[in-house]
C-alpha cells in the first residue's frame, strides 16, 4: 500500500477501464492503546492532539499532533541519545512525550497524517 499512495497503481473501475490510483491511508480503527502505539505517543498523552492529560478537559481543541512535529521530534532525540542505547533513547523520547517507537509506520507514508487517520474504535470510545 505504501508503495502503491508513492507510486501509484493501474486498477479497474466498476465498467473495466483502467485507472492510475494511489492508496491513501484515510482510517485506520482502534482503541485508545492501539492509537498510543501508532502515534508513537506514551503516558497520559492525546495520540491525536498535543494535548496532555491534564489539558483533557479543556474548552478548545489543541493544535493536532502532526506528521512532522513528531518526526522532527525524533530527530532531536535522535541528536541526543543512541538508537543502541535503549534507556537513554527511551528517556530522551520521554521528554517529548514519545514512547521510544524510533521509525513510526506512517514516517514514509506520503500524505499520512495520524490525527486525521485514527479513528476511535465506536464500541470503546462512545457508550
Amino acid at each position: 500500500l505504501k508503495l502503491a499512495a508513492r507510486k501509484g497503481v493501474m486498477l479497474s473501475d466498476p465498467v473495466g477501464h483502467s485507472q492510475y490510483c494511489f492508496t491513501l491511508l484515510t482510517s485506520y480503527i482502534v482503541n485508545t492503546p492501539e492509537a498510543m502505539m501508532l502515534a508513537g505517543v506514551g503516558g497520559k498523552t492525546s495520540p491525536v492532539t498535543m494535548a496532555m492529560y491534564k489539558q483533557f478537559g479543556d474548552s478548545f481543541r489543541h493544535e493536532p499532533r502532526t506528521k512532522s512535529t513528531t518526526l522532527a521530534q525524533l530527530r532531536v532525540i535522535r541528536t541526543r541519545a543512541d538508537l543502541n542505547n535503549i534507556k537513554a533513547f527511551f528517556r530522551e523520547a520521554q521528554k517529548f512525550h514519545l514512547n521510544g517507537v524510533s521509525e513510526p509506520f506512517f514516517e514514509d507514508w506520503v500524505v499520512s497524517e495520524p490525527s486525521h487517520f485514527l479513528t476511535p474504535e465506536t464500541l470503546h470510545h462512545i457508550h
